[in-house]
């Protein structure tokens, strides 16, 4: 069995296409940043407002002055929530082709040269690309379903 291994960040840093991703990506997150901050001052100048303004409010307009704003503070809430998740989705859209050119590269240095296996050191133990010969799937499933714990009749492993 021939085995290879190689740094994923050395690779990446080589790409040519890496800086226009991590500056459109950067771009996008100041964006999303500056979309929150209004978000957040809007709900800021509302609170200030009601706070000026909340002793001369009926009770029946304090109560719907206060769900208002409790509604508007949850939509901010939510806002983050999604940015979070649109950032990192973006993230994994922006790396995507390049991930996919260094395992190309990867798959046929490892083809052209025989490997079997290849590492990455970048990502402790992470399989880059392997020889379906030395994928072991099966055989550890086989064994797993061969040292199955005997049950009970509750359910429970003896």
């Amino acid at each position: 069995m021939r085995i290879a291994v190689f740094d994923s960040r050395v690779v990446f840093d080589s790409l040519p296409e890496r800086a226009a991703a991590e500056s459109e990506f950067a771009l996008e997150q100041t964006k999303a940043r500056t979309m929150l901050a209004a978000a957040t001052d809007s709900l800021r100048a509302a609170l200030d407002e009601f706070t000026r303004v909340e002793q001369v409010l009926s009770p029946r307009q304090r109560e719907a002055t206060v769900l208002h704003l409790r509604a508007k503070e949850l939509l901010v809430e939510e806002m983050v929530a999604n940015l979070d998740q649109v950032i990192l989705r973006r993230h994994g859209e922006l790396q995507a082709p390049m991930r996919e050119r260094v395992r190309d590269a990867v798959r046929e240095v490892r083809r052209q040269q025989r490997y079997d296996l290849v590492l990455d050191l970048a990502v402790e133990g992470a399989v880059v690309d392997a020889d379906a010969r030395v994928d072991i799937t099966s055989a550890v499933l086989r064994q797993l379903r061969a040292s199955r714990p005997a049950v009970s009749r509750a359910g429970w492993p003896k």
